[in-house]
């Protein structure tokens, strides 16, 4: 099969619509870079002032930037966005720092009083997804731990002075009360803004998400040491790690968001070990028999793969080759569009592409009438908007009352939340007779190639 699932980039010179579009393919790794760099110097200034909240919001800021240092070609960035890179990357280290050396205490107390634990994304991510720490604007630090360490492990948090901000039965979130939030942009890289620690007892939500899998587990028996920087600690096998960040970014997805700089990182890590066939065996493996999961594999590496030109292993692209006809058809016809949509509240749009995740949401929810309540929640999602808006009023009294509140204070931004939400349920609404008649027509391909057999019903 040719396209994205054969691990190769466009296949050319493409020219793109926005200058977003053109930074993800100068980050690519695969194709020309001379003809990235001639693409990037085609925008102005007014572009790049444009896209600078994108890129922040991306995760791509400071990958960005040291791509073009090593290419050389800073020059193409007008002078005082390229500065303010600059001191976001200066800013970030001094963030990494501050982090690492909380991170080291945290871990040294775990360890003395016996918590079992596994370090999860963040700094386990180097150098297997991330070359450099201080790349990533990383806003906490996650944990699996087991039941019988939890309490252990909220003591030694507690007494290290974070307070518990979020209890669910799958995790704790902690925070210090008294780091303050980022206000703007920049201030996100700043060591003096707030990070949280997470602690794990699963990495699937599949009550919220109501996807019909057999939930992925991860066990804390098979952690190795890692060290980074002088320090260790314990993480998870290679095969664990690309497996949470797959459903990590799957799960964001059916969140209809994802962070640009999260598939940046499988392609990454993809770059590195698509060759590696004992790896890809113990993944192989570890996913066993799963349809879903492999297919969940499969989505997730072909955005890295369509996106930054990221090579695919041998077993992923057979796997691709199970992959359901509606999946196929939303990945190759509708995954660039949702991705570099404006679909945060914050953008304004007439018709926001985020909802166009649910045509893909909708084919891992196999019960006709769980199906048919979960799309109308993600379209008139009414009970998240109460609840947000009660928790940024910071008040507890009653619903109306908050909401009340939180509207008189902040009316613009409640009215541009209430207005991304109908104007894109109103854009995936639109976008059904398309999707059907593509669907119409890979069931009918699918149908006509031999031994064709879906391996998932819907």
């Amino acid at each position: 099969m040719g396209g994205i699932f054969d691990g190769k980039a466009d296949g050319g010179v493409v020219v793109r619509a926005t200058l977003a579009e053109v930074i993800v393919d100068f980050l690519s790794f695969s194709g020309n870079t001379s003809d990235h760099l001639k693409a990037l110097r085609r925008f102005d200034y007014r572009d790049w002032q444009r896209t600078l909240r994108w890129l922040h919001i991306s995760g791509l800021a400071l990958y960005f930037l040291q791509k073009l240092r090593q290419t050389d070609a800073t020059d193409i960035v007008p002078t005082p966005i390229l500065l303010g890179l600059e001191q976001n990357l200066t800013a970030n280290k001094a963030r990494v720092a501050v982090m690492a050396h909380q991170f080291n205490s945290l871990n040294q107390r775990f360890d003395a009083v016996d918590v079992q634990y596994a370090v999860v994304k963040g700094f386990a991510l180097v150098p297997q997804f991330c070359p450099d720490a201080s790349l990533r604007r990383q806003g906490d630090c996650d944990y699996l731990v087991d039941d019988q360490s939890l309490a252990a492990a909220t003591r030694v948090l507690e007494e290290s002075g974070y307070a518990l901000q979020v209890r669910s039965p799958r995790e704790s979130v902690f925070k210090m009360p008294s780091a303050r939030s980022p206000v703007n942009i920049d201030e996100q890289y700043s060591a003096h803004t707030t990070h949280g620690i997470e602690l794990h007892l699963y990495l699937w939500n599949q009550d919220f998400y109501r996807v019909s899998m057999a939930e992925p587990r991860f066990s804390l028996a098979n952690t190795q040491t890692n060290r980074w920087q002088g320090m260790s600690f314990q993480a998870l096998p290679d095969e664990d790690s690309f497996l949470i960040q797959t459903f990590h970014a799957f799960h964001h997805i059916l969140g209809c968001w994802i962070r640009m700089s999260w598939v940046y990182e499988m392609a990454y890590f993809l770059n590195r070990q698509a060759f590696d066939s004992l790896l890809w065996s113990r993944i192989e493996r570890r996913v066993g028999d799963e349809p879903l999961q492999r297919e969940i594999v499969v989505v997730v590496t072909a955005l890295a793969a369509q996106f930054f030109g990221a090579p695919l292993p041998p077993i992923i692209s057979t796997w691709a080759q199970e992959l359901r006809p509606a999946v196929r058809v939303w990945v190759e016809n509708y995954a660039r569009k949702w991705a570099f949509g404006k679909n945060q509240p914050y953008e304004f749009s007439m018709f926001p592409t985020a909802k166009l995740a649910l045509f893909l949401h909708r084919e891992y929810v196999f019960d006709a009438e769980t199906r048919r309540r979960l799309t109308w929640m993600r379209l008139l999602p009414a009970k998240q908007l109460l609840d947000r808006l009660r928790r940024s009023s910071r008040l507890r009294r009653n619903t109306s009352v908050a909401v009340r509140e939180t509207t008189r204070r902040h009316p613009k931004k409640t009215l541009l939340r209430i207005a991304f939400h109908l104007t894109s349920g109103l854009r995936y609404l639109l976008e059904i007779p398309r999707w059907w008649w593509l669907n119409r027509i890979a069931r009918l391909r699918h149908a006509a190639q031999p031994g064709s057999e879906a391996t998932v019903s819907a």
